[in-house]
C-alpha cells in the first residue's frame, strides 16, 4: 500500500472514531438533559459570569504560551513575546483537527522566518511544552483526587494513568538529553545542534503549568455560578475540588488523540467528577447529572467559542516583524 494511502485511510479511521466518541457521549448528554425532571428547565443562566471565565481561560493559555517562549528562547529563537503568544494562540485550531498533530505544523508555520526558529526546533519545544503542561495537570489531579468527594467508578484505579502522563517530560528530557550528545558525536562539529531543553527549565515549566489550571479552576468555579441554582461558597475546599475535576477532565480529552479538542471526553469526565459533588450538595441524582451536563457543555462554549475567533482574528492581523527582540 502506498505511503499516501495509508495516510488517507489513518485519516479517515481517526475522523470515524472522533465521531463515533462524540456521538456517543452526545447521546449521553441528550437523554440527561430530555429527562422529565428538566421540563421546565429548573437551572438559572447567569451570563455575567461568562465572559470573566473566558478571560481566565486565555489566562491560562498565556501562562503555557510563555513557557513555550522561553523554551524557544533556551534554543536560540529570538522569537518575542508577542509573536511567540500569536503562534501558540493560531496554533489551538489545530487541536481541532483529530489527532492534534497540527498544533505542531501550525506552529511551525507561524514562525517561518524566524532566525533559529528550525521545524525541528519548534516542533520539540512545542512538544514539550504541551507534555509539560499536562503534565502538571495531571499530577495535580492525582495529588486532589481525594478533594472530589465520592471518587467515581469510573476513575477507581486509574491514578496510576495521570501518574504516567505526569512524568513524561522528565522522562523524555533525560532521553532527549542522552540522545541529543550522542548524535553530535556521529553528526559533526559542523551540523546544527538537536534541540534539548534543559532539564531545569522543564522543571519551570511545571509552575508555568501548575499557573494555568489554578486559572482554570477558577474558570470552572465561575461557570459553576452560572448555571447552578445554589452555587457551593468560595473557599479553599471548593476550589480544590475545582482544580481537581478540571486538571483531570482536560488531562483526559488531551490522552484521547483523536478527540477533537478533547471534545467528548473532555466532557464526559467533567460530567462523572461533578456529578457526586451536586448530589452531595443536595440534588437528586438526576438532577445533579444535568447540571454537571448543563456546566460541561456551557464551559465549552466559553472556552472554545472565544479561543476559535481570537485565533482567527490574530492570524488575519499581520503578523510583527520576524527577529523581534523577546
Amino acid at each position: 500500500m502506498a505511503p499516501a494511502t495509508r495516510k488517507r485511510l489513518w485519516l479517515a479511521l481517526k475522523t470515524v472514531l472522533a465521531a463515533a466518541i462524540v456521538v456517543g457521549v452526545g447521546r449521553q448528554f441528550a437523554d440527561i438533559l430530555t429527562a422529565p425532571e428538566l421540563n421546565p428547565y429548573p437551572f438559572p443562566l447567569r451570563v455575567e459570569y461568562l465572559p470573566p471565565a473566558a478571560l481566565l481561560y486565555f489566562l491560562a493559555h498565556a501562562c503555557w504560551a510563555g513557557f513555550w517562549v522561553r523554551l524557544l528562547h533556551s534554543q536560540g529563537v529570538p522569537v518575542g513575546w508577542w509573536a511567540g503568544w500569536r503562534a501558540y494562540t493560531v496554533s489551538q485550531l489545530g487541536k481541532y483537527v483529530p489527532g492534534k498533530a497540527w498544533v505542531i505544523l501550525i506552529r511551525v508555520g507561524m514562525l517561518r522566518g524566524t532566525p533559529g526558529a528550525r521545524p525541528l526546533v519548534v516542533g520539540v519545544t512545542a512538544t514539550y511544552e504541551t507534555l509539560t503542561s499536562m503534565a502538571a495537570g495531571a499530577l495535580i489531579g492525582v495529588a486532589l483526587l481525594p478533594s472530589l468527594g465520592v471518587l467515581p467508578p469510573e476513575l477507581s484505579g486509574k491514578g496510576f494513568l495521570l501518574l504516567a502522563v505526569g512524568g513524561l517530560p522528565v522522562v523524555l528530557g533525560v532521553v532527549n538529553k542522552l540522545a541529543a550528545r550522542r548524535a553530535s558525536r556521529l553528526r559533526g562539529p559542523d551540523a546544527p545542534p538537536l534541540p534539548s531543553p534543559p532539564l531545569g527549565l522543564l522543571a519551570q515549566g511545571l509552575i508555568h503549568g501548575a499557573a494555568g489550571w489554578c486559572l482554570l479552576a477558577l474558570s470552572l468555579a465561575l461557570t459553576i455560578r452560572a448555571v447552578a441554582p445554589d452555587p457551593p461558597a468560595w473557599g479553599w475546599d471548593a476550589f480544590r475540588a475545582d482544580l481537581g475535576t478540571v486538571c483531570i477532565a482536560y488531562v483526559a480529552g488531551f490522552v484521547v488523540l483523536v478527540a477533537p479538542g478533547g471534545l467528548g471526553p473532555r466532557e464526559y469526565f467533567f460530567r462523572v467528577l461533578l456529578t457526586p459533588r451536586f448530589v452531595a450538595a443536595g440534588l437528586t441524582l438526576k438532577l445533579a447529572k444535568a447540571l454537571a451536563a448543563v456546566v460541561a457543555i456551557v464551559l465549552r462554549v466559553a472556552w472554545s467559542g472565544p479561543e476559535v475567533l481570537i485565533a482567527a482574528w490574530l492570524y488575519l492581523r499581520r503578523p510583527p516583524p520576524t527577529g523581534e527582540p523577546p
